[in-house]
Formats: structure tokens, C-alpha cells, sequence
């Protein structure tokens, strides 16, 4: 499987590196009214994948925050049942009771020592 993923990567890898060598001429970039840049297209559309990548981790940046907190409230919820259902035990009337296999191999590990 790692095989397959490896060959994946170098193909979408040489297909980005044909896309760079292939858009190297200059595109007129217009950013404000009379404002003009020269730039290769690769660079422009570099720089657009790059701010569009950011505004999405902005947009997912609320719904983050509300599933860590979801996620905390869950948390404190089951350590509440945990320590109720641990309070809720009673262990003074706990028995241990040993079967006689157990007792023997119990004596017979104090005689070997």
C-alpha cells in the first residue's frame, strides 16, 4: 500500500513540476485601478492556492473551536460518571476467595524460593 501511495505521489509531484516548466511567461497582473505586476502565471497561481488555503482554514477555524469544546464537555461528563460509578462500589464486603490449585501453587513458589 505504501507502494501505491508513493508512486501517486511522484506522479501528481511531475505533474505540478510539468505544470511550473510549462507556465513560465509573464501574465500582467492588475491589483488595483492603475496598479500593474509582472509575474509568471506558476507565481500568480501559487499565491492564489496559497490565500485560498488560508481563508479555508479560517472558515473551518469556528467549527474547530466548537467541536473541541464539544468534545471537552463530553469528557468531563464520562469523568464525572467514572468517579460516580467508582464512589458507587462498595468495596468492604469484597471476598477473595482462592481455589485450592491457587493455594498450592502458592505454597509450592515460598518453597522454591
Amino acid at each position: 500500500m505504501k507502494i501505491i501511495y508513493t508512486l501517486i505521489k511522484i506522479v501528481v509531484l511531475l505533474a505540478l513540476l510539468l505544470l511550473t516548466v510549462s507556465n513560465t511567461q509573464l501574465i500582467a497582473f492588475n491589483y488595483l485601478p492603475g496598479q500593474m505586476v509582472n509575474l509568471p502565471l506558476i507565481v500568480l497561481l501559487l499565491i492564489f492556492f496559497i490565500i485560498g488555503a488560508v481563508f479555508g482554514v479560517f472558515a473551518m477555524f469556528g467549527r474547530l473551536l466548537h467541536l473541541r469544546s464539544q468534545v471537552n464537555q463530553l469528557q468531563n461528563q464520562l469523568n464525572k460518571q467514572a468517579k460516580a460509578a467508582s464512589q458507587s462500589v462498595p468495596t468492604d464486603n469484597i471476598v477473595v476467595t482462592t481455589t485450592a490449585a491457587e493455594t498450592n501453587n502458592t505454597k509450592q513458589m515460598k518453597a522454591s524460593n
